[in-house]
C-alpha cells in the first residue's frame, strides 16, 4: 500500500507543478520564424529545406517520430517541445489535407504538399496549447 500512495504522491506532485511555459516567457517571434508558413518565395525555400532536414531517409514522408525530432533537435523549440498532444494535432490535421489514394503510405504521414500545413497548425495549436495551461 505504501508504495502505491507513493507512486500517486508523485503524480499528483508532477501535475500541481507551475509551468515555466506562459505566453509572457515564449518567444513568439523567433517561434514563428522557425516554422515558414507563409506563402512567400523564401518561406517556400525555408520550408523545402526544413522538410529535407526533417526526413533523413529521404522517402517524401514525415512521420510523427520525425516531425518530434525535427522540431527539437533541428528548430531547437525547447518552448513548445513538451506541448506533445499540440504536437499530435496539428500532424493529425496535416496529414488529412491532401487526400492520399486508399492504402498508400500518404495516409498516415506528412507529405511534402502537407508540410506548410504543418507548420502553420504547429504554430497556432502551441498558442492554443500555451493559452490553456
Amino acid at each position: 500500500r505504501f508504495e502505491l500512495l507513493a507512486r500517486v504522491v508523485v503524480i499528483v506532485a508532477k501535475w500541481s507543478k507551475p509551468t515555466a511555459m506562459s505566453i509572457e516567457n515564449i518567444d513568439w517571434e523567433d517561434v514563428g520564424a522557425k516554422l515558414p508558413y507563409e506563402r512567400t518565395p523564401d518561406a517556400f525555400q525555408r520550408r523545402s529545406e526544413l522538410f529535407d532536414l526533417m526526413d533523413p531517409n529521404g522517402n517524401g514522408y514525415l512521420s510523427l517520430a520525425e516531425v518530434d525530432k525535427g522540431l527539437r533537435d533541428i528548430l531547437q523549440l525547447d518552448e513548445v517541445f513538451d506541448a506533445k498532444p499540440a504536437i499530435m494535432r496539428a500532424f493529425q490535421d496535416a496529414k488529412n489535407v491532401a487526400p492520399s489514394p486508399e492504402g498508400s503510405p500518404g495516409e498516415d504521414y506528412v507529405q511534402r504538399k502537407e508540410f506548410r500545413i504543418l507548420l502553420q497548425s504547429l504554430r497556432n495549436y502551441f498558442e492554443l496549447w500555451v493559452m490553456f495551461q
